[in-house]
C-alpha cells in the first residue's frame, strides 16, 4: 500500500511539473531568454519626445481693465513679453530599423510636432527629422544623424504568428524610460476604431503590458525579431494591447523611404464576398472573392482576369474573403510582380500580374473625375449635365470613407464650381491635410452637401 501511495505521489509530482513547465515563461528553463532579448534589443528602442510650440498671450498691463483697454496696445510687443511661446510635450517610443539612424514610430506620436527629440538607452539625445508619415496606417519614419553606427532591430514575419506564442514589448511608458514587459499573442487580425479619424485593421492583440507612451515601441517574438509596432490600448480594459503587424510596416517604410508617401497597390478589380447562395448558383468555391468588374487597361485585365472569376490566392496566400484580399494588397508594393490563382468554370489557373498605383489615390480626395458628356451621361444614367462625374474611387481615401462612388457628380468643392477636370484639379490641389471640404454631390436625382475629412 505504501509503495502504491509513493508511486501515485511521484506521478502527481511529475504531472504537476509538466503542467507548470508548459505554463512557465521560457526564461524559467535556465536560458534567460527574455533577459537576453531585452539586453540585445533595448538599445535599439528609443524614447521620443515631441514638442509643439504654442503661442499664447501673456497677461500683462496695468492690471486695471479700463486702463488695459485704453493703453493695452503699448504692451503688444514680443520684446515686452506680451506674446508667450509655451512648449507642449508628448512622449512616445520608436524603433531603430537601420544602422544609419532610420527609425519607425506611430504617426500620432509625432503629429503636429515642431521638434522631435530621440533619446537612446545610452543617454545620448538627437534631434530627428520626419522622412515620411502615413495617417491611414498610423506609421512614420524618422531619421537621426549620428556619428556612430546605431543599433537596430532585426525584422520578423508577422504572418507566421500563432495565438498563444510568447511576445515581448519594449517601449517608453509614461515617459519613465525604456521598459520591458512580456505576454502572449492573444489574437491576430483584430479591427479597432479609436475615433472618427483613426481606425485600424488586422492588428496583433497581446496581453503584454502596454501603456500610454508605449506607442511606437517594439513588439518582439522570442527570437528577438520585430513583429509589430505597439500602437493602441483600450483604457478601460486590462491586458489588451494592440500592435501594427510588421509585414504591413515593411511596405509602408519602403514607400516612405522611396517616395515620402505611401503608394497603395492596385490590381484593377472590384470584388465582393461569396455567399453560400452565390457559390451554389454559380458552382464556385465559397473561399475567395468574386470579381464583379475589371478596370479597363488595368494589370488584371492585361493578365486576362474577367468578371465572374474567383480570386482564391495572391502570391501563395489564401484569400478566404474580402478582408484577406485587402490585407494582402496592403502588403504589396507598387511595381512588384506576383501570381494570382483564379477559379474559372471548374478549373484553376495562375495569372501573372504587376501591382500598379491606383490613379485615384494620387488625388487629395481619392477620386478620378471626368467632365460630363453625352457618353458618360448615358453610362451612368445621369440626371444633370454640369459637373464632374466620378469614374473611380480609391479605397481608404477621404472620398471612399465618405461613401462616394462611381457615378456620383461633384458640382462644387467649398462653394467653388467644378465643371471640368481642370476646375477639379485646381480646387482639389488647394485642400490641405487635416482640413475639411464641403462637396456638393448629385446622386441620381438627389443633391447633397457632403463634409469630407482630408487626410
Amino acid at each position: 500500500m505504501k509503495n502504491i501511495i509513493t508511486a501515485v505521489a511521484s506521478l502527481l509530482f511529475v504531472v504537476a511539473f509538466i503542467a507548470s513547465a508548459q505554463a512557465a515563461p521560457p526564461e524559467l528553463f535556465g536560458t534567460s531568454l527574455i533577459a537576453d532579448i531585452a539586453e540585445r534589443v533595448s538599445p535599439a528602442v528609443v524614447a521620443i519626445e515631441s514638442v509643439h510650440y504654442v503661442r499664447a498671450r501673456r497677461r500683462s498691463g496695468f492690471g486695471d481693465p479700463v486702463l488695459d483697454r485704453i493703453f493695452g496696445h503699448l504692451f503688444e510687443d514680443d520684446f515686452m513679453g506680451f506674446n508667450n511661446v509655451i512648449p507642449r510635450r508628448g512622449n512616445g517610443s520608436g524603433v531603430l530599423i537601420s544602422p544609419e539612424g532610420h527609425l519607425l514610430t506611430n504617426e500620432h506620436v509625432i503629429a503636429g510636432a515642431d521638434e522631435i527629440l530621440v533619446k537612446l538607452t545610452s543617454g545620448k539625445e538627437y534631434k530627428a527629422r520626419v522622412i515620411g508619415k502615413d495617417m491611414r496606417t498610423d506609421l512614420a519614419v524618422l531619421k537621426v544623424d549620428a556619428e556612430e553606427v546605431l543599433p537596430h532591430v532585426p525584422i520578423g514575419d508577422s504572418s507566421a504568428l500563432r495565438v498563444g506564442e510568447w511576445a515581448v514589448a519594449i517601449g517608453n511608458p509614461f515617459g519613465l524610460g525604456i521598459t520591458v514587459t512580456t505576454g502572449v499573442i492573444s489574437a491576430v487580425n483584430r479591427d479597432l476604431s479609436v475615433d472618427r479619424e483613426r481606425s485600424y485593421k488586422d492588428l496583433i492583440q497581446t496581453d503584454a503590458s502596454i501603456n500610454p507612451g508605449n506607442s511606437g515601441g517594439a513588439l518582439l517574438n522570442t527570437s528577438g525579431e520585430l513583429i509589430g509596432i505597439n500602437t493602441a490600448i483600450i483604457p478601460y480594459g486590462q491586458g489588451i494591447g494592440f500592435a501594427i503587424p510588421v509585414n504591413l510596416a515593411k511596405r509602408i517604410v519602403g514607400d516612405l523611404l522611396a517616395y515620402g508617401r505611401v503608394k497603395k497597390a492596385f490590381l484593377g478589380v472590384t470584388v465582393q464576398s461569396i455567399t453560400p447562395e452565390l457559390a451554389k448558383y454559380f458552382e464556385i468555391p465559397l473561399e475567395g472573392v468574386l470579381v464583379t468588374d475589371v478596370v479597363k487597361d488595368s494589370t488584371a485585365q492585361r493578365a486576362g482576369v474577367v468578371p465572374g472569376d474567383v480570386i482564391v490566392a495572391i502570391r501563395g496566400r489564401p484569400i478566404n474573403g474580402i478582408d484577406d484580399f485587402h490585407s494582402v494588397l496592403d502588403e504589396q508594393r507598387v511595381g512588384e510582380k506576383a501570381q494570382i490563382r483564379i477559379f474559372r468554370k471548374g478549373k484553376t489557373g495562375v495569372f501573372d500580374v504587376e501591382f500598379w498605383e491606383n490613379p485615384a489615390s494620387k488625388s487629395p480626395l481619392g477620386v478620378i473625375v471626368k467632365k460630363i458628356d453625352a457618353s458618360l451621361a448615358r453610362s451612368y444614367s445621369l440626371f444633370v449635365d454640369q459637373g464632374c462625374v466620378i469614374t473611380m474611387v480609391a479605397a481608404d481615401t477621404p472620398a471612399g470613407k465618405a461613401g462616394l462612388r462611381a457615378g456620383d457628380v461633384i458640382q462644387q468643392i467649398n462653394r467653388a464650381p467644378v465643371l471640368n477636370e481642370q476646375d477639379f484639379e485646381k480646387v482639389a490641389s488647394q485642400l490641405k491635410s487635416g482640413s475639411q471640404a464641403v462637396l456638393r454631390v448629385v446622386r441620381g436625382q438627389t443633391v447633397n452637401l457632403l463634409l469630407v475629412n482630408i487626410e
